[in-house]
């Protein structure tokens, strides 16, 4: 009679691990890589502006680094966090990498332009305006990093942040130097 007891148990213990698997997926879910989209438009925005700013630079020969520019975004970042409920100090170092993938791109293309020595014809920004329009983006980033809190913090978080980059740089036909810049982007979003 024992032994019918402990296969029962068996049973019982089996019928229960089925059970717990096929409720998993619904408990631990994995993030999906449309979860992202939002913050990773916004970073892709922000991004191809560092077009329009490497045009203005060509034509003013500003260098790219504004070691003073950097510091006051910055900083103004840090004040605008805690309103989207961020940490100040995580909210400036993902801005930090926001800004080295915006400078990425202006290098790569000031490179390329003066390799052929020329910069595309076209209508020429005005930095100032450039400026207005990244600091706009500013709160939606901010909010878009608030958005994604639970999937920052998630264990998985490098993996689907990965997946999702991928899937956008293909969707979205990022050519190489802004899918690049987009993964310097999420570089530090993961906690």
């Amino acid at each position: 009679m024992r032994r019918f007891d402990m296969r029962k148990k068996a049973t019982s213990l089996r019928w229960l691990v089925f059970a717990v698997a096929g409720l998993l997926p619904n408990i631990v879910q994995a993030a999906s890589t449309s979860d992202w989209n939002t913050l990773l438009e916004r970073m892709a925005e922000r991004n191809a502006i560092g077009d329009e700013v490497a045009l203005s630079k060509w034509d003013t020969g500003k260098p790219v680094l504004d070691p003073a520019r950097e510091a006051a975004v910055l900083e103004a970042v840090k004040g605008k966090a805690a309103t989207h409920g961020l940490d100040p100090d995580d909210a400036a170092k993902i801005f930090a990498g926001l800004i080295e993938s915006n400078k990425l791109v202006q290098y790569e293309l000031l490179s390329e332009w003066r390799v052929r020595g020329v910069a595309p014809n076209g209508k020429r920004p005005e930095l100032a305006a450039l400026r207005v329009h990244l600091d706009q983006l500013e709160g939606e980033l901010l909010q878009a990093f608030s958005q994604t809190a639970a999937l920052r913090a998630r264990k998985d978080c490098p993996v689907s942040l990965a997946h999702a980059v991928g899937d956008f740089a293909q969707s979205h036909s990022l050519d190489a130097i802004h899918k690049m810049a987009l993964v310097r982007s999420v570089g530090d979003l993961c906690k």
